[in-house]
């Protein structure tokens, strides 16, 4: 359920392996801390399941981001950052309005994470 190296395998796209992992190993990287310090373990299920589909899918978005033509010389961190604000994250399910909320509720909490993280090494 929480995030960890069994995802990467869902999101192998297969075009560029090598860069697909290593983006793929910082995002888990990144959505495992992010769950920790969310105490995610410690709510409901039902809440768990939400985090580790929107995160599942943020990633899986983000790898065929990184092997992009414009993304593929950016670090793992650039494209998480680029990828989710204040307001919302990325538009993975424009056909479904709910799972979408879904994703922006989670974008914004990991955009918070994120820039608290930065705040802390600044």
């Amino acid at each position: 359920m929480k995030p960890d190296p069994g995802w990467i395998e869902n999101w192998r796209i297969g075009v560029n392996p090598n860069r697909e992992r290593e983006v793929s190993d910082g995002f888990i990287s990144i959505f495992a801390d992010f769950w920790k310090t969310q105490a995610l373990d410690d709510k409901a299920k039902t809440t768990q399941n939400r985090y580790a589909a929107a995160l599942h899918s943020i990633g899986g978005y983000l790898v065929e981001q990184a092997i992009s033509e414009e993304g593929r010389n950016k670090t793992y961190y650039e494209l998480v950052s680029e990828s989710i604000g204040p307001d919302d994250g990325p538009l993975i399910h424009f056909d479904n309005e709910t799972w979408q909320n879904e994703i922006d509720m989670v974008s914004r909490k990991l955009y918070k994470y994120m820039r608290n993280k930065v705040e802390l090494l600044d």
